[in-house]
């Protein structure tokens, strides 16, 4: 593996500030309540944070890329490849209410959410729902976001990369 760089202080301040908050906005389980006032604010913030910190690990040669629930073909002007795409995807759609990304031929779907196994909509052969009933999921346009498998574990391996790169020393 090719030697990182050393990052400058603004740099490790960055990382370190998203890393914590993210961690404690996932780790204060709003997310996994229903029905919580604040709950779209506090993924839109998990969301913005994780977009930076997955740019930052990929700039650094560390693209978090699974693929696990990631469907690459479901809307082709969406590229939406790994999970730091489905993410950073989410994040812009969710920050920005005029967004293609929130549609689905002339309709809208945004922030709905779907706790369990379950179908949130159906169109012929094509739906959107949840395949897991240990799941919270959030839709917007076509794509399905879940808060376990693709947010968590986003967030576990960008910590794992980039914490111990911004030590203060």
């Amino acid at each position: 593996m090719a030697q990182l760089p050393e990052l400058d202080i603004k740099m490790k301040s960055e990382i370190r500030s998203g890393l914590d908050r993210a961690r404690e906005l996932l780790d204060s389980q709003i997310l996994w309540k229903s029905h919580q006032v604040y709950t779209q604010s506090v993924l839109i913030e998990v969301l913005v944070n994780m977009k930076d910190l997955l740019i930052k690990a990929d700039k650094l040669g560390n693209r978090i890329c699974f693929t696990d629930d990631i469907y690459p073909d479901i809307n082709p002007r969406i590229k939406i490849y790994d999970v730091h795409d489905l993410i950073c995807n989410y994040r812009d759609a969710a920050c920005h209410n005029d967004s293609f990304r929130r549609q689905y031929g002339d309709s809208v779907f945004s922030f709905n959410t779907i706790r369990g196994k379950g179908i949130l909509f159906r169109s012929g052969e094509f739906s959107i729902g949840s395949n897991y009933q240990d799941e919270v999921a959030y839709n917007m346009g076509m794509n399905i976001l879940y808060l376990k498998r693709h947010i968590e574990r986003a967030f576990i391996e960008v910590e794992a990369f980039l914490s111990p790169l911004c030590q203060f020393r």
